[in-house]
């Protein structure tokens, strides 16, 4: 078991429940000793982690028929929080018997619990701290203790430690916090890659005029972005432009002019026809008038429809745009009562839910792409990862090298979700190349910039941290390969490191101790 001393001198109030913490490092077992303000009793400090939880105590050195007041602070691993409620139990064991156990039933503030412990008997022990609290079943074996005849049987030499930064409970259970231990992981290798999300190539269609005039919704609603249409469905109406010196007034005047030479057509047709009938005209007469009277008819209806595209008077007047497949619209390039030109693109709909993401690798980067397995990005502080085989197919992957970007294609299929980002916006992606390597790793959360230089905050005990320059390798979705700076086993801050930085750059303002 490694020891460490401090010369930190705690307060007689510690006794009543007031202690300033003390340091130790992660690995449970190991602990720190500093002395008290008298001089009489050093201190104990252990910091210990579980899968649930996490133990940061401190306490007097035990003492046969002296009280011992712990300060237990007991943090909910899975969201980081002070236990709130619950019981803690602090055993000491010899050959797997219960010697002693002291009991307290709730916590003195919200993750610290203050059990005063009071051994009978001299000797060496095993200590262990139990927590029940709802969710929350575990128990803290933290090694062997001695429990001293008197409390001059211990005096350790104070050892000091520096260059430690320090960051109390309860500005960790205040704000956001968490820490991971660093381990070996599997990670994939990947690429940088610039890329665009857009409609697969055969389930998107851009709607074009087909014609020019000036465009207009078709029934209540302009068409907008997010509306479900379908095949076939009437989205828009383009309605002619009146030429110069053309007016309502003038088409008004077509109208009546058009419907008095169809009457005075009809009249006519009537009036042969009854000639024929009295055999004193030819045949060929009739045919004659039946003509006029129906091109006077169509002539009519022509300027009525023009006068009703201008008056709003029917619904389906005008040059019909239709939407060429099912799907939803998703951009909208046209303004209600624009003038637009043949074949200008209006909008653009994306059928189903599958989007494309297409990936640009750096031709340097090519070679690397043996078999691309999926590929991730970021936008807006989200990130979605896409697997081949899982929630992505692969398109396409390389095969040619664009002759201006000099980069190489890699497209990949995925189901949208509601965190996608919009339709051909630019991102940045990693794609993987297929290879995998085994590397000590961190979360991608615990390293920050520091200047520069990549720095993760390191947990040397319950409240002090230390500040560690790394050299980083292999960067995956969720973790980044460390190549120098950390060994297997430590513990880095993931959640809360600018804090932690903030506290590092004011020292003074973090405090070096605090009343529980």
């Amino acid at each position: 078991m490694a020891t460490a001393i401090k010369p930190a001198l705690l307060s007689l109030a510690l006794l009543l429940g007031l202690s300033a913490c003390g340091w130790a490092p992660q690995d449970g077992g190991e602990h720190a000793e500093h002395r008290d303000h008298d001089g009489e009793r050093p201190t104990r400090v252990f910091t210990h982690y579980t899968e649930q939880s996490e133990l940061f105590v401190e306490f007097p050195v035990l003492v046969a028929g002296q009280d011992s007041r712990f300060a237990a602070h007991v943090t909910r691993l899975a969201d980081y929080s002070p236990v709130r409620e619950g019981t803690l139990s602090v055993l000491l064991t010899q050959n797997g018997k219960t010697r002693a156990r002291f009991v307290v039933e709730a916590p003195a503030r919200p993750g610290i619990f203050t059990p005063a412990v009071r051994p009978r008997e001299p000797g060496i022990y095993r200590l262990s701290l139990r927590v029940a609290a709802p969710g929350l079943e575990t128990t803290h074996e933290l090694g062997e203790v001695t429990v001293y005849a008197d409390a001059h049987a211990a005096q350790p030499s104070p050892e000091e430690a520096g260059g430690e930064i320090s960051y109390l409970k309860e500005q960790q259970w205040q704000g956001t916090f968490g820490t991971e231990g660093v381990a070996q992981r599997r990670l994939r290798a990947s690429v940088y890659a610039t890329a665009e999300l857009r409609p697969p190539g055969d389930r998107s269609a851009r709607v074009r005029a087909p014609a020019e005039g000036l465009f207009a919704a078709f029934g209540e609603q302009f068409p907008v972005v997010g509306t479900e249409v379908e095949k076939g469905q009437r989205l828009g109406t383009l309605r002619a432009r009146l030429a110069g010196g053309v007016d309502l007034s003038s088409l008004r005047l077509a109208v009546e002019r058009a419907r008095a030479e169809y009457r005075l057509a009809r009249e006519n047709l009537e009036r042969l026809r009854g000639l024929l009938d009295d055999g004193a005209v030819a045949a060929y007469r009739v045919r004659e008038a039946e003509n006029a009277a129906a091109v006077a008819h169509a002539e009519h209806d022509a300027a009525r429809a023009r006068l009703h595209q201008y008056q709003g008077g029917a619904e389906d007047a005008g040059v019909p745009v239709i939407a060429p497949i099912a799907g939803r619209i998703v951009a909208v390039a046209v303004a209600p009562g624009e003038f637009v030109s043949p074949d200008q693109v209006l909008m653009q709909i994306a059928g189903g839910d599958q989007r494309w993401l297409e990936a640009r690798v750096p031709e340097a980067d090519a070679d690397r792409l043996r078999q691309p397995t999926g590929a991730w990005f970021e936008l807006g502080g989200q990130r979605r990862v896409l697997r081949v085989g899982d929630n992505a197919r692969l398109i396409t992957a390389g095969g040619v090298i664009d002759p201006v970007s000099r980069t190489v294609p890699v497209i990949f299929e995925f189901t949208e979700t509601d965190t996608t980002p919009l339709l051909n916006q630019g991102l940045d992606a990693r794609v993987y190349t297929g290879e995998t390597v085994e590397a000590l790793a961190v979360p991608r959360s615990a390293v920050i910039d520091d200047g520069g230089q990549p720095v993760v905050f390191v947990q040397t005990g319950g409240e002090t941290f230390t500040r560690r320059a790394v050299r980083l390798g292999l960067r995956g979705a969720e973790y980044v390969a460390v190549e120098s700076g950390l060994q297997a086993g430590e513990r880095v801050v993931t959640t809360g490191a600018y804090d932690l930085r903030l506290a590092a750059a004011s020292p003074a303002e973090a405090g070096h101790g605090h009343a529980h």
